[in-house]
């Protein structure tokens, strides 16, 4: 609520339609309205939630992936740290070895040493047995960098909200990436079997304990020593508009970009790769959605990149899918066709970095209809 600043140090009653919350960290107040009158769309946000319509599932799905995401986070801490595993555990448990019986060589290194790795399907461990194992396992690691589980399979037994104990059963993908003695990383990705068990007494999400555990198949990928090396920040982080655009994915840019800019929420856009000043260095045309410029960065040739893109005249606006050099005049430099999702334009190099549109370089029999996406040159 706004009020004039001569009615400001009066007194007014409260307002129970509308609500304030206290101070931001930016030192504005938020204003949370409440409708008297109920909103068409009231009654759609209402399904919005998992649980609040027919598909029950997704509710089960949500329970699970927070137990799981408890997992992540201890194992982030430490491989060693497999604590709230184990308080998911039921008295109960039996789970199938995490040993391999079969591992196939389907890649020999060196860089990259590739194995198939197959699991007993007999569920012999017990609670116990099972963590000693699975702490076994992390041991080869001494730091994960990546662990993800990810629910792609879920199903209820049937009469599950009227068994005694029902169970869930869920297919869960896992991902781990970490460091280790003797090995630069290792990734492990595979898939589990687990079953749930559940108590129609309370909804919590300590009610879900696992029964069952069978371990299904598994790649691992093991390289001795770095293969490639992230130097986007060193060579492209000298640019303010690298910190400043590239840095900030298409979901920021739709809550900043006015709608009518036409910004797409796929992000289906290209890079482009040539030496537009022939200095033997390769430069980098980086293609963007509606709303946000194109870049073009010119190679420096010690290892970065300067971003030449006022200059260049391909900042273009426009949707840009990707974009296609080559030297479509003969002129000896790579000119460029920038793929439009309203359609292509073609830049003729103008040398020492600039490009100059052609007007009407494609003429077309019948009007376009959909949208363009890519394009490909050849010599005839």
């Amino acid at each position: 609520m706004v009020v004039p600043a001569s009615l400001r140090g009066l007194a007014f009653p409260s307002n129970p339609s509308i609500d304030s919350s206290t101070p931001s960290s930016d030192g504005e107040f938020r204003l949370h309205p409440h409708y008297v009158a109920q909103r068409p769309l009231d009654a759609i946000l209402l399904k919005s939630d998992a649980g609040l319509d027919d598909f029950v599932s997704e509710k089960y799905h949500d329970r699970i992936a927070a137990i799981l995401a408890k997992w992540r986070s201890g194992l982030l801490r430490s491989p060693q740290e497999v604590e709230a595993v184990e308080d998911t555990l039921t008295a109960d448990f039996a789970a199938s070895s995490l040993l391999p019986v079969d591992s196939r060589l389907v890649r020999p290194g060196p860089p990259v040493e590739v194995h198939q790795n197959r699991f007993a399907s007999q569920t012999s461990l017990g609670r116990d047995a099972f963590l000693w194992e699975l702490r076994s396992c992390m041991s080869a690691f001494s730091k994960l960098v990546t662990v993800e589980f990810q629910v792609t399979n879920i199903a209820a037994s049937p009469g599950f909200n009227s068994q005694p104990a029902p169970r869930l059963n869920t297919r869960v993908r896992y991902e781990l990436v970490g460091t280790g003695h003797g090995f630069h990383l290792e990734q492990l990705v595979g898939y589990w079997d687990l079953e749930w068990e559940s108590h129609p007494s309370s909804f919590a999400l300590s009610e879900f304990k696992l029964r069952r555990w069978r371990a299904l198949n598994e790649t691992r990928s093991r390289s001795s020593s770095p293969i490639f090396r992230d130097m986007t920040a060193t060579a492209l982080g000298g640019n303010s508009s690298y910190s400043d655009q590239m840095l900030r994915g298409v979901d920021h840019w739709r809550t900043v970009l006015d709608g009518a800019c036409g910004i797409d929420i796929y992000g289906h856009n290209g890079v482009s790769v040539a030496d537009i000043d022939n200095d033997g260095f390769d430069d980098l045309y980086i293609c963007q959605p509606a709303g946000l410029p194109n870049r073009l960065y010119r190679n420096r040739g010690d290892g970065t990149f300067e971003d030449i893109t006022e200059a260049s005249g391909l900042g273009i606006l426009d949707n840009t899918a990707c974009a296609l050099f080559a030297d479509f005049d003969n002129d000896g430099l790579q000119d460029v066709v920038v793929v439009r999702a309203s359609g292509p334009l073609l830049f003729l190099n103008q040398g020492r970095g600039t490009f100059r549109q052609k007007p009407g370089a494609f003429q077309f029999a019948n009007v376009p209809q959909g949208t363009f996406t890519g394009a490909a040159v050849a010599r005839l």
